[in-house]
């Protein structure tokens, strides 16, 4: 029986899926935050038929974001409580794109590729457009065998598995940007088409007996933050910068109602005002609160939310205490800042260091080792003295445009909380930050905070 349990702990805590329906717990007690989803509904309510939102959303990698995405993506199918149901097209641009080499036209491709499979697969509607078709038929070559070729036309409902090929094969890719780049201008015009017609084919169609009908579509990019760099420019923030500052007239032309995953390093520097600007709405995820501001202290909510998220995952006929001495369960929770994809991972590395349950503290010891050798070689030293500021500082803040503090942002070192609950409506939706727990209890932080010197004002 335990060793049943402890392979659905396993299997349950998959750091790298999101979080099913039967999984996904709402943890906004302890994030401190509004919820997406009922953001998302809210604006949409107001925004009605005419106008169409453009929404940011940002976070930690790792964070949860996947999941409160797939969460909005089953409510708007769902349409429970709504006045108005959507279908939702869920993009994971990583099955698109490679990190490292993105271009416009590539993120292009992906939408319209996408929303014609989502249809057809999943509503069995079918899209025809002339102007993509012939793209396609441009650029076929490039990436289809030669049997393939010889097929015909490559019909848009079909195309997604063949355009994903992209990916891997840097050389077609190049060759299938050159030959759609003097079509770049018209081709959001082309997608906004596509989209028209995408609405047309959603209000005809008839649902199942007791469903409402569709009134429109709404399109989710995810793992956009994730794009390291694009094609002729530098790595990091210069690329991430031309793809949601310099190129944003592309990504706010959709006629349709869009949200894009953005890195959270971009909404923390000097340019997250004119992401506002631009953009208009923006929501990011923060950690889920473990411990209190500028204590080690625990947050009694936060704890309550991730001890939810574990009973969901064990299953309501076993309790915590069968899966985790105390000791244990304290460890992972503390430790994982509220990180609930380093949270999955620890759970995960711990069932395979235990011969059974309850999971001892000895197994979730060896469990974080792997995050803290990459710790404690990763993180550069001039950072070092600027964690040790950070955990001495009053406000748990970090400085405005400091290059480090973002660099630490981004892995990780460092991560981002909201207070809540204060009566204060700007401190209460003011972000703070705290040195994640592992880098705390390094030696190597331990000597620097021994060390430190308050700097000169």
């Amino acid at each position: 029986m335990h060793e049943d349990l402890l392979k659905k702990l396993y299997n349950a805590c998959d750091p790298m899926r999101p979080a099913t329906l039967d999984y996904y717990t709402d943890c906004i007690d302890g994030r401190g935050d509004s919820a997406l989803t009922r953001d998302v509904l809210a604006k949409l309510k107001l925004a009605g038929e005419e106008k169409y939102l453009c929404y940011l959303f940002s976070g930690h990698i790792g964070c949860g974001k996947s999941s409160e995405l797939q969460h909005l993506r089953n409510t708007l199918l769902n349409a429970e409580g709504l006045e108005r149901r959507y279908f939702p097209v869920l993009l994971d641009v990583s099955e698109y794109l490679d990190d490292y080499d993105v271009a416009p036209i590539d993120i292009l491709l992906a939408i319209v590729t996408e929303l014609a499979s989502s249809l057809r697969t999943q509503l069995n509607i079918d899209l025809k457009d002339n102007y993509f078709e012939k793209r396609l038929q441009e650029v076929k070559d490039y990436f289809l065998s030669d049997a393939e070729i010889n097929e015909g036309v490559v019909p848009l409902l079909g195309a997604k598995i063949k355009i994903q090929r992209l990916k891997r094969a840097p050389e077609a890719r190049k060759k299938v940007r050159e030959a759609l780049f003097p079509h770049m201008s018209t081709m959001v015009e082309e997608i906004n088409t596509v989209f028209d017609e995408a609405r047309v084919a959603l209000k005809k169609y008839q649902p199942p007996a007791g469903e409402k009908r569709f009134d429109d579509l709404l399109l989710i990019l995810d793992s956009l933050e994730r794009i390291q760099r694009i094609d002729g420019m530098e790595e990091g923030l210069p690329s991430q910068r031309e793809l949601f500052l310099e190129r944003y007239f592309l990504l706010t032309g959709m006629a349709a109602h869009v949200i894009y995953t953005v890195p959270l390093r971009l909404i923390r520097s000097k340019f997250g005002p004119q992401l506002i600007s631009r953009y208009g709405q923006l929501f990011v995820l923060p950690m889920v609160k473990v411990f209190l501001r500028g204590t080690c202290e625990r947050y009694e909510r936060g704890w309550h939310c991730i001890d939810a998220l574990l009973k969901k995952r064990i299953g309501a006929e076993h309790s915590l205490a069968e899966v985790f001495t105390e000791e244990a369960r304290v460890f992972l929770i503390h430790n994982s800042g509220g990180h609930i994809r380093n949270l999955m991972t620890f759970i995960q590395n711990a069932c395979s260091n235990t011969d059974g349950l309850p999971i001892p503290l000895s197994a979730v010891h060896k469990a974080i080792g792997q995050t803290v050798r990459t710790y404690s070689t990763g993180i550069e030293e001039a950072h070092w003295a600027k964690l040790v500021a950070l955990e001495r500082s009053l406000d748990q803040q970090i400085p405005g445009g400091d290059d480090d503090y973002l660099a630490m942002l981004e892995n990780m070192s460092i991560l981002e909380y909201i207070n809540g609950g204060s009566e204060d409506p700007f401190d209460s939706y003011e972000p703070w930050y705290a040195v994640n727990p592992i880098v705390r209890e390094l030696r190597k932080f331990k000597e620097v905070n021994a060390k430190w010197v308050k700097p000169a004002e």
